[in-house]
């Protein structure tokens, strides 16, 4: 057991992560489209530099991304209204996209019930609110 914050959430982050990326290769996805195509099911229709806030990544690489999603029949791009009358695009999941994002969703529903096995209620909220701490505490 180590004693430092950063080789613990390196550890964990090794572990989830090849747990995580063995099931998105099975899906043919690439390492940033899991993370789209899941907030995407909850947030269907946002604008891309919204999506690219939630998802914590540069506007660049979330239009590298969204193209590649675009070219692959998972998302379409519409325009849509925002504040001020102004218009964007908005990034939608298409029927293929919706079925991918539902497989990325219960993959991710798996693993975090295997991450979290054994814990109680009361310690998976202590873990989320000390992880909360340390994010807020680094921004």
């Amino acid at each position: 057991m180590t004693n430092k914050i950063f080789l613990a959430l390196m550890e964990t982050q090794a572990a989830h992560w090849t747990q995580s990326r063995k099931e998105f290769q099975k899906l043919s996805l690439s390492d940033g489209q899991p993370k789209i195509l899941y907030i995407l099911r909850e947030f269907n229709g946002c604008v891309q530099k919204d999506l690219a806030d939630m998802c914590k990544i540069k506007p660049s690489t979330m239009t590298v991304l969204l193209d590649r999603l675009e070219k692959e029949g998972y998302i379409e791009k519409s325009p849509v209204f925002v504040s001020g009358g102004k218009r964007a695009k908005g990034i939608f999941l298409t029927d293929t996209g919706r079925a991918m994002a539902d497989k990325v969703y219960f993959l991710m529903e798996e693993l975090e019930h295997k991450s979290l096995a054994g814990f109680s209620e009361a310690e998976k909220q202590a873990l989320f609110l000390m992880l909360e701490r340390i994010t807020g505490n680094l921004e």
